[in-house]
């Protein structure tokens, strides 16, 4: 017997917990925009760096010509490294 009165008593709940919950979240306001909301961000390409491997976007790579190929790097060091690796055998 407690065992019904349990499950009814969280039926009611349930019940109550839903109405409430609709007369004081439905109550006709429209969902408004973020204020401080951002303009999306402009995608660019990233570009992998063949010494290192790291991802980073085209125009913050450091870029040179290598056998009339664009090669793109993270940094001068890095592109320095990569043209010493080429150049030994």
């Amino acid at each position: 017997m407690i065992i019904v009165r349990l499950f009814a008593a969280i039926i009611i709940f349930y019940f109550l917990f839903r109405v409430a919950k609709w007369l004081f979240l439905s109550s006709g306001k429209a969902s408004e925009p973020l204020p401080n909301r951002q303009a999306p961000l402009k995608m660019e390409d990233l570009v992998e760096d063949p010494c290192c491997h790291t991802y980073l976007p085209v125009s913050q790579a450091y870029q040179t010509l290598i056998d009339g190929k664009t090669e793109y790097f993270c940094s001068e060091k890095c592109c320095n490294r990569f043209l010493q690796k080429e150049k030994s055998p």
